[in-house]
């Protein structure tokens, strides 16, 4: 009851077997979560940290089926992203403000808001931890795992199983 170690181990092989399982189910909730969920990507071709950020979220789009709209602030092309949109009001609308890039923000298909994630580059498994913790599955163990199943969440009002988010750039 008190054993804090049944929870989290502390040896090393538990403790490889506890973060591998708990990069799985991040994993699959992150995959679960891009049937509701989309990506708005604002970024500056100018921007040296857009450059770097820019194939990680290509990484992520590719991986998990996450959709992820660039929107170039500048106008200019992105290599991650070739089918990128230029800004006409989106930073705005999304409840930005400032033009700082790279900038995240999550779209919710079924409430139709914006949920911004970051201002910042930040690996993989950082925006994949943030975008789970900001969506209504709620925190589970460590803040990273579902509190209920995934099967559990609406479907998408606005997106048919297995059809493109409905992202509209303007």
């Amino acid at each position: 009851d008190l054993d804090y170690t049944l929870e989290r181990p502390v040896s090393t092989l538990a403790k490889q077997t506890w973060a591998e399982d708990r990069k799985a189910q991040r994993e699959g909730s992150m995959a679960a979560l891009t049937e509701r969920y989309g990506v708005f990507y604002f970024y500056s071709s100018s921007c040296s940290a857009c450059r770097t950020f820019s194939p990680v979220m290509r990484a992520l789009s590719d991986t998990y089926g996450l959709e992820v709209l660039a929107v170039s602030m500048d106008g200019g092309p992105n290599e991650a992203f070739p089918n990128y949109v230029v800004d006409s009001g989106q930073y705005q609308r999304m409840g930005l403000q400032g033009g700082a890039v790279p900038a995240l923000v999550l779209f919710d298909t079924q409430t139709r808001k914006p949920i911004p994630i970051v201002y910042v580059v930040m690996a993989a498994d950082d925006v994949m931890q943030r975008i789970v913790f900001l969506t209504p599955i709620g925190p589970g163990v460590d803040s990273c795992l579902p509190a209920r199943p995934i099967a559990a969440l609406p479907p998408p009002a606005s997106a048919p199983r297995g059809q493109p988010l409905p992202f509209s750039p303007s």
